[in-house]
């Protein structure tokens, strides 16, 4: 019986010369608009590191290991200049991939910009509570950044998000204590 449904259903098919239409299928949403600005896993041209980090970043397939148990503590950085200034104007997020090291004493660190004028401005991200050896993605918001109050930066100046010339990873400069954390990447979230 079954058999005869089932030749009654296709012949019907078969016979039809306007089969129903099928459903279209639900819209997808378009996806998030994410542009990569550096790739740690090899490392970047144009590159830089200073503080206590120079000579104790190690460039892993991981990403670029700074190395704690060497002597590397929270006044350190590394970063790039680009080539050319950037426009990140569009830019909602800005996230960071990394891994803490189970030698990390330091709780948090700080990502920063340059723009052409030097202006810097920066965000903070805690990292005390990050499991060991599990690398994550880690989110601020470019709302969130504030203006550094050194390096001749002036009261009250303005960033230019359209031509950013430098991005730096810094450890917390007042903390003396071993930073272990491995950056894989940086990127930006429309």
């Amino acid at each position: 019986m079954a058999a005869w449904i089932l030749a009654t259903v296709v012949g019907a098919a078969a016979d039809n010369p306007n089969p129903p239409a099928a459903s279209p299928a639900p819209p997808t949403p378009p996806p998030e608009p994410v542009t990569l600005l550096a790739d740690l896993r090899a490392a970047p041209a144009r590159g830089f590191v200073n503080g206590s980090w120079q000579g104790r970043v190690a460039t892993t397939h991981s990403g670029l290991l700074v190395q704690g148990h060497k002597g590397a503590d929270g006044s350190g950085e590394l970063g790039q200049d680009f080539e050319a200034p950037r426009d990140l104007g569009k830019a909602t997020f800005f996230e960071v991939a990394l891994g803490v090291g189970s030698q990390n004493e330091v709780p948090e660190f700080t990502l920063a910009f340059d723009d052409a004028t030097e202006t810097q401005y920066v965000a903070r991200f805690r990292i005390e509570q990050l499991v060991p050896d599990q690398p994550v993605w880690l989110r601020v918001r470019r709302a969130d950044f504030k203006l550094n109050n050194w390096q001749g930066n002036k009261a009250g100046a303005v960033i230019d998000w359209t031509k950013i010339i430098r991005w730096h990873l810094q450890g917390d400069w007042s903390k003396a204590k071993p930073f272990q954390v491995v950056f894989i990447a940086l990127r930006e979230r429309h």
